[in-house]
């Protein structure tokens, strides 16, 4: 038991340090790694009738979801000189929710 509670704890540090870490860059890096990780978390619901379905095409729609990739693209382009923001986006891009 004490296991898992260290082991949740590490956890929420290291969530916290990554939070910190994406709010200490530029804000089009910032605003692109909330948004991902939000079109990330929408991306995994489930349509499971015809008024969620609607909720989640809205939330994909309000977000960008579908321009996500070529920003990515521009971003990486952007910041080649900077391995920290290029280092960042890869360990987010699996990030869902913020």
């Amino acid at each position: 038991m004490l296991a898992l509670a260290a082991l949740l704890v590490a956890q929420q540090g290291d969530e916290a340090a990554l939070r910190a870490r994406v709010e200490a860059q530029p804000p089009a890096v910032r605003d692109f790694i909330a948004r991902r990780a939000n079109c990330n978390h929408w991306g995994g619901e489930e349509p499971y009738d015809a008024g969620r379905r609607r909720e989640i095409e809205r939330a994909v729609r309000d977000l960008g979801c579908l321009t996500l990739r070529g920003e990515e693209i521009f971003l990486r382009r952007y910041f080649a000189g900077r391995p920290e923001i290029l280092a960042l986006l890869t360990e987010t891009e699996e990030q869902s929710g913020w």
